[in-house]
């Protein structure tokens, strides 16, 4: 294994995982233009409710079929593939025919339209994990990238039709990722069928049970320290419900683009676990698992102090002036993007070592962290106060899972190095920060050129231990500890 071969997998996995997401960055400038601000606060939420409802049907299965996908033979991989996507939709099919008994009860006719699609994205995105293992675990990053694209421009295609030649408003853009969502099951649907004839297996079942759902908890306070400041604003900033909503888009704007930082960090670690699993059980693993940690946390940590830096800068480019707040907003979910990399590098250890039971209790205690914080500092400091509260939980994040992880795998990092990594970048923040050219063009090159410079700084700090990962790496046989388990 090489270097080489590993960048050119996490790049291609990275880049196919961020498409989808990246598309809801690249349609911000649509929806800050053609969707008010209370409109982007209802997608907003809509969105956080259909993401929980994947969570929920997936059960977890998703990380259980990524690990059993390497546990088990040729034979029983189909079983396993339509086994576990069976009881994902007979999960969507239960939630979703109780609430179709419940919702024309409980909803108010006005906003019927909205939660009708959002319970239709969550479950169109049921299954959406078929296609992410199976490309990834069947090394054709190619056609993930190509399905991913093809995804992404259908999403674009029926928002901007909807959004901005019919003007349909939250309901076009909530349209537009159903659409997208409705690929994603397609091509899950054409990966079981042609894994057919299929055996729904209770061996299976309850092997991907096991593994998944100690996660399910987790993936749901992962949904907490991701959106219930939103939900907390609506609540504690004592407005009017139009102007709470107003709120709640810029607040939603201004954390997107911060957390573009957390969604790569994300996406880079669906290429990272498949690696680990190949050489983390061998003698190079520990060693291996501190240099390419070191690096990717201080890269996050250098992705982070750039989109901070030029976050009133982009904003300006993307929308108008009344959406200025979203900029501060932006400079601090960067790095609390930056601490949930950490967490996620940190935790490759524990999934290696199968002690993905901790995981909830982890990420439990960070939620609460972060409905703490929220509670605290919404009513002093509103959106902003929503913002610390997300940068506090995801440290405390990352802080358990490294007191965790070192007990159940060698785990070190090169600490000294990112402490120094970690003072360019928030310094150099500060310092464009406080030195303002005043017009808008001296303003944006300047802080582009700060920018530059701290991610130079941050290379040149992080040679030694690209050198140090490259030898590693050049010296661990393909498939090294491939399918080891680790006590």
């Amino acid at each position: 294994m090489t270097l080489r071969a590993l960048a050119r997998g996490s790049f291609l996995i990275t880049v196919a995982n961020l498409v989808p997401r990246a598309g809801a960055f690249l349609l911000l400038p649509i929806y800050a233009r053609f969707l008010t601000r209370a409109d982007f606060g209802t997608v907003s939420l809509a969105g956080s409710a259909a993401l929980l409802l994947a969570i929920t049907y997936r059960l977890g299965l998703d990380a259980a079929l990524l690990r059993m996908h390497h546990d088990v033979g040729q034979a029983d991989r189909r079983h396993l593939y339509a086994t576990l996507a069976a009881v994902s939709l007979a999960a969507a099919a239960g939630v979703t025919v109780l609430a179709a008994l419940l919702v024309p009860v409980l909803v108010a006719a006005d906003l019927l339209p909205i939660v009708v699609l959002a319970l239709a994205i969550g479950a169109l995105n049921a299954i959406q994990f078929v296609p992410s293992v199976w490309y990834r675990a069947t090394d054709q990053v190619g056609r993930y990238l190509a399905l991913a694209l093809i995804a992404f421009g259908v999403v674009a295609a029926v928002t901007v039709l909807l959004v901005v030649v019919v003007r349909a408003g939250a309901v076009g853009s909530l349209l537009g990722q159903l659409a997208g969502a409705a690929v994603m099951a397609g091509a899950a649907l054409a990966i079981l069928w042609r894994q057919r004839p299929w055996r729904v297996r209770g061996d299976l079942a309850r092997r991907g049970l096991s593994f998944g759902l100690p996660l399910l908890p987790h993936s749901m306070a992962g949904w907490i320290l991701n959106v219930s400041d939103r939900a907390l604003l609506g609540l504690l900033l004592g407005l009017a419900a139009a102007d709470a909503l107003a709120a709640i888009g810029v607040y939603s704007l201004g954390y997107q683009l911060g957390y573009a930082v957390g969604l790569a960090a994300i996406s880079f670690n669906a290429a990272w676990l498949p690696f680990l699993y190949r050489v983390g059980g061998g003698p190079a693993g520990p060693a291996v698992l501190r240099e390419a940690a070191t690096l990717a946390i201080a890269g996050f940590i250098g992705l982070a102090a750039a989109v901070a830096i030029l976050a009133s800068d982009l904003i300006r480019v993307i929308a108008p002036p009344e959406w200025a707040g979203a900029g501060n907003v932006t400079a601090v979910v960067a790095f609390a993007s930056a601490f949930n990399a950490a967490g996620l590098m940190l935790a490759s250890g524990m999934y290696l070592a199968r002690r993905t039971r901790l995981m909830p209790i982890l990420t439990i205690g960070a939620a609460a962290a972060n409905v703490g914080l929220n509670l605290l500092l919404i009513p002093r400091i509103g959106i902003m106060g929503a913002a610390w509260a997300t940068l506090g939980a995801y440290a405390v994040l990352a802080a358990l899972i490294g007191i965790a992880a070192r007990r159940h795998y060698p785990l070190a990092l090169d600490g000294p190095r990112l402490a120094l990594v970690a003072g360019v970048a928030v310094g150099l923040t500060l310092v464009s920060r406080a030195v303002d050219p005043g017009e808008q063009g001296l303003s944006a090159a300047w802080h582009l050129g700060v920018a530059i410079v701290a991610m130079i700084a941050i290379a040149l700090i992080l040679r030694g231990s690209f050198a140090q990962l490259r030898a590693r790496l050049a010296d661990t046989p393909p498939g090294s500890g491939f399918g080891q388990a680790v006590g």
